[in-house]
């Protein structure tokens, strides 16, 4: 009875399209938690690569500086008497002085992005909920129109403007190109 309601007021078409916008909206989240954990995974192993290399950088500067201050006072006299010599060698430990305490302060921030990359499991879990519940939805939408669906077919309109942003679902449509021989193909039979 409320299936043909619907039908007779003209609502199961707007069921037909909205049911069309839960499925695209249901792959747009999915995208949405996919993007999300390459990135976080991305970040998590660029912090990874980095603690090394940081903790690399400052001992080398350690070594340096204790290297440098046990220079011979012979050779500490003929250098504090040119300018030029002693100025850059002053400057070379303070630099290698400081590198330890700034090698710290950027671990400290690293630790920071593996924290806030930690979330990411968080939301999505959340995406895949809603995401749950958007399919359950979508489901009993369709089950609702399939009586309908049997009678006729009606035709639901895409809006195919210029913000459609990234194809979030490359098996839906047959006009997006997903890699580069794709794109070469295309490009050969328009002959360029």
């Amino acid at each position: 009875m409320l299936h043909n309601c619907l039908s007779e007021l003209g609502y199961d078409w707007r069921l037909r399209q909205a049911s069309h916008g839960i499925s695209n909206s249901k792959d747009g989240l999915n995208y949405i938690a996919s993007k999300t954990t390459q990135a976080a995974e991305c970040s998590l192993l660029a912090v990874e690569n980095a603690r090394p290399i940081l903790n690399n950088l400052s001992a080398d500067a350690a070594n340096l500086h204790k290297l440098w201050c046990q220079i011979p006072e012979t050779t500490a006299a003929i250098i504090a008497n040119q300018p030029t010599l002693n100025n850059a060698l002053k400057q070379t430990l303070d630099f290698l002085n400081n590198v330890s305490s700034q090698a710290a302060s950027t671990q400290a921030c690293l630790t920071e992005i593996m924290i806030a990359q930690n979330f990411h499991d968080l939301t999505g879990q959340v995406i895949q909920n809603i995401s749950r519940t958007i399919e359950t939805v979508e489901q009993e939408m369709l089950q609702l129109l399939a009586n309908d669906s049997a009678n006729e077919e009606k035709e639901i309109k895409l809006d195919n403007g210029l913000l459609n942003g990234p194809v979030v679902n490359p098996q839906k449509q047959d006009d997006v190109y997903v890699n580069q021989a794709q794109a070469d193909n295309l490009m050969t039979k328009l002959g360029l």
